[in-house]
């Protein structure tokens, strides 16, 4: 397997990487604001997937908005 860009958030592309070694990729279903608050309300393996699932929601809506303004 060939090596991947390790660049500024290799720690997004780490978790990716144990996520499909686990078969955890797609487990939590889309990203929307129902489905995160419904994975938290639920506790345990739900709420530790909703909660990465926002926090990864806010590193797009940031790279959008700095990436946006260049262009």
């Amino acid at each position: 397997m060939a090596k991947k860009r390790k660049g500024k958030h290799k720690f997004i592309q780490e978790a990716r990487e144990r996520m499909e070694r686990k078969g955890t990729v797609g487990a939590f279903g889309p990203a929307t604001k129902k489905n995160i608050a419904r994975g938290k309300a639920k506790g345990g393996v739900q709420k530790k997937r909703a909660v990465f699932a926002e926090n990864m929601r806010k590193i797009a809506e940031r790279r959008k908005r700095r990436h946006g303004a260049r262009r």
